[in-house]
C-alpha cells in the first residue's frame, strides 16, 4: 500500500504563501488508509510516545506508536469477531481517552465507518444519530449506559454495546482486547473509501450526517502551515472534543501522520483555564488548537506567562469562529506565542488560515486559502469580484470536501453551486486573497436597508478593556426592520454601567459605521453554547422574539 500521506502535502521549503500555492501539487494515492498514515508508517518511532493521557481523577498513562498499533489491531480483530464489517457504522460516544483513539484507528483498519457522538448529547440526540446511521455498535463509558437503555428497543440495527472503562452492561473493551490476536491483515483500502460520519446541525430540520472519505485526512495540509511547520519535539494538546472536526480532524488524526505525540485530558468538570495551563506546562505541550471560547477563558488568567513560567508553547491556532483583533493582540502580548487562525466546517474543513513564518498575518481577516484549496465568494450562484459580499465557497474537488450528506441528496443539492461547495458563511475577499468573515448567512442582520455581519461588530465591542466576550444579534424593529442588540460578558472586577455602554457605542460608531452600533445592551454571566463551544446567537435572537411577543409588540 502507498506510503504517501498527509505530511507529503506541504511545500516544506516555501518562501511565501504565494510560492507555496504556485508549487503545490496534491499527492493523493489511490490506495490510502488512515491507520497506516497515522500509525503504521512510523516504523522508526515504534518506541516513541504517541499519546499521553491524564484525567481529573489522577490517572495517567503513556502509549507508544507501537502500542497504539498493536492495540488497534487487536480491537479490529475483536470487532470483526463481533460481525462488524467494511462499511458498517460504529458509534463512539466517548471523550478524550486512549480507547477513543485506539477505536478510531481500529475502525479504519477494518474499513468500517466511525461515528463520533459527543458526550454532551442526551438520549434523543443519540436515538436520531444511531437510527439514521443504522449503527451496528456503540462504544461508551459506564456512566452513559443510562442514556442507551431507555432507547435500546428503538434501535433494531444496534447489536453491540462496548464499554470503555468497565464491562457491566455491555462488552468490556479491555476484555475484547485481551482475547484478540495482535495480527490483523488489512483488506485493500482506497482514498475514496468512506471512513467517518459526523452529524452537524443546521438552522432548520434534523441534523445532517456528513460522510467523509479517507482522503479527507490528506486534505488537511493547512495543519502544517498553521503551526508554522510541525517539527520534532512538538507535543500537541487541544481541549477540543474528539467528537468534532476541530478536535478529531484538526487534532488527533491530522497530528499523528507527522509522528507528533498528542496529549489527551478527560475531565468531568467545566473548563478551567488554570487547570488547562497547568496541564500544558506539566507536559510541555508546544502546539495546539485553542478555539476562541478557550482563548477568552484564558484571558481571565492574569499574567499567564508569569504564573506558568515553564510553558513551552510556541504556536497556537484558533478556529471554529473568527478571533477578534483585540483577542489576537492579547495572545501575542500575554501568551507570547506565534498565533495563526484557521477556518473551515465539518463539510469542508481547514482550508483558510495563516502561516506567520511565511507571511505576517493581518488581524482582521481569516487569512488566505491554504495551498491546494481554491476559494471564492459566491452570490446568486456565481463568483463575485474582489470586495463584493457573498458566501464563502471552496471548489468541490478539494480533498477536504465531504463525500456526501448521509441519506440526504436534497441537502447535497443545496450545498453546492456548480463546482463550488457553499459554507453558509458570509464574507468578502480582497485583491490580495485575504478572506474576511461577516457572519453566518442566517445571522446577518438587516437594519435600515444595510446588511451587518455580527462578527465585525463583536470584534469592536471586545476591544473594550472590560469585555470578556460578546454576541450580537438582530431583533425585530418596526422602524429599522431589525435593531442591533449586544449581549456582553464582562471580565472579573468590572461592573456594567451606562457610561460603559456609551463608550462601546461610540467606539463602534467611530471604528465601523453609525448604522452598525448596538442600540440595545444586556449584560449576562453565561452564553448559550453549542456542543462545539460556539455562542448560539439563534437562541439569543429567539429569546428576544419571545419577549416581544409576550409584551404584545409582535
Amino acid at each position: 500500500m502507498a506510503t504517501i500521506g498527509l505530511r507529503e502535502q506541504t511545500v516544506k521549503d516555501a518562501k511565501s504563501i504565494a510560492d507555496a500555492r504556485a508549487r503545490h501539487q496534491w499527492r493523493i494515492p489511490a490506495d490510502y488508509n488512515v491507520a497506516i498514515d497515522c500509525i503504521d508508517r512510523h516504523t522508526d518511532l515504534r518506541d516513541q510516545p504517541a499519546l499521553f493521557y491524564e484525567d481529573d481523577e489522577g490517572h495517567e498513562a503513556r502509549y507508544t506508536f507501537g502500542q497504539i498499533g498493536e492495540l488497534s489491531r487487536r480491537f479490529a480483530n475483536a470487532l470483526k469477531g463481533l460481525g462488524i464489517k467494511r462499511g458498517d457504522v460504529v458509534a463512539l460516544h466517548l471523550p478524550q481517552r486512549p480507547e477513543t483513539a485506539i477505536a478510531h484507528i481500529a475502525l479504519y483498519r477494518l474499513g468500517a465507518i466511525a461515528l463520533p457522538i459527543s458526550k454532551l448529547f442526551g438520549p434523543d440526540a443519540l436515538r436520531y444519530r444511531l437510527t439514521n446511521s443504522s449503527a451496528r455498535a456503540i462504544m461508551l463509558e459506564p456512566e452513559s449506559l443510562d442514556k442507551i437503555e431507555p432507547i435500546r428497543a428503538e434501535l433494531p440495527d444496534l447489536r453491540h454495546i462496548i464499554i470503555a472503562g468497565g464491562n457491566a452492561g455491555g462488552l468490556g473493551f479491555d476484555d475484547l482486547i485481551a482475547q484478540a490476536s495482535d495480527a490483523f491483515t488489512m483488506e485493500p483500502s482506497r482514498a475514496e473509501d468512506p471512513v467517518l460520519l459526523m452529524y452537524t446541525s443546521g438552522t432548520t430540520g434534523d441534523p445532517k450526517g456528513v460522510l467523509h472519505a479517507a482522503r479527507y485526512v490528506l486534505g488537511h495540509n493547512g495543519i502544517d502551515y498553521s503551526y508554522n511547520f510541525l517539527r520534532q519535539g512538538d507535543l500537541y494538546y487541544s481541549p477540543a472534543d474528539w467528537a468534532w472536526a476541530g478536535g478529531l480532524l484538526d487534532g488527533l488524526l491530522a497530528i499523528w501522520p507527522y509522528g507528533i505525540p498528542v496529549l489527551a485530558y478527560r475531565s468531568k468538570a467545566r473548563f478551567d483555564p488554570d487547570v488547562m495551563l497547568a496541564l500544558v506546562e506539566k507536559y510541555g505541550a508546544t502546539v495546539g488548537l485553542y478555539p476562541p471560547t478557550v482563548l477568552k477563558g484564558l484571558r481571565e488568567v492574569k499574567n499567564p506567562r508569569e504564573k506558568y513560567r515553564d510553558l513551552r508553547l510556541r504556536c497556537v491556532v484558533s478556529g471554529a469562529e473568527p478571533v477578534s483583533p483585540q483577542l489576537a493582540r492579547w495572545v501575542d502580548e500575554q501568551l507570547r506565542v506565534q498565533f495563526n487562525q484557521a477556518f473551515g466546517q465539518t463539510e469542508a474543513n481547514y482550508f483558510i488560515g495563516n502561516c506567520s513564518v511565511l507571511e505576517k498575518p493581518l488581524l482582521e481577516p481569516l487569512g488566505k486559502a491554504f495551498p491546494g484549496h481554491d476559494v471564492t465568494i459566491i452570490a446568486d450562484g456565481e463568483p463575485v469580484k474582489p470586495g463584493a459580499t457573498g458566501e464563502i465557497a471552496i471548489r468541490r474537488t478539494s480533498p477536504v470536501v465531504m463525500k456526501e450528506y448521509w441519506k440526504n441528496p436534497a441537502a447535497m443539492t443545496e450545498k453546492f453551486a456548480g463546482e463550488w461547495c457553499l459554507t453558509g458563511d458570509m464574507g468578502h475577499m480582497n485583491e490580495e486573497g485575504y478572506i474576511y468573515f461577516q457572519g453566518r448567512n442566517d445571522d446577518v442582520i438587516k437594519t435600515s436597508g444595510y446588511r451587518v455581519g455580527p462578527a465585525e461588530v463583536e470584534a469592536k465591542i471586545i476591544e473594550h478593556r472590560a469585555v470578556a466576550s460578546c454576541a450580537v444579534v438582530g431583533i425585530p424593529d418596526e422602524k429599522r426592520g431589525q435593531s442591533i442588540k449586544a449581549f456582553v460578558k464582562l471580565l472579573p472586577g468590572h461592573q456594567p454601567s451606562s457610561e460603559m455602554i456609551i463608550e462601546i457605542q461610540e467606539h463602534v460608531k467611530k471604528r465601523l459605521a453609525f448604522h452598525e452600533y448596538p442600540r440595545e445592551f444586556e449584560f449576562i454571566d453565561e452564553f448559550p453554547m453549542t456542543v462545539t463551544g460556539k455562542i448560539r446567537r439563534r437562541d439569543l435572537r429567539e429569546r428576544e422574539i419571545e419577549k416581544l411577543k409576550a409584551a404584545g409588540k409582535l
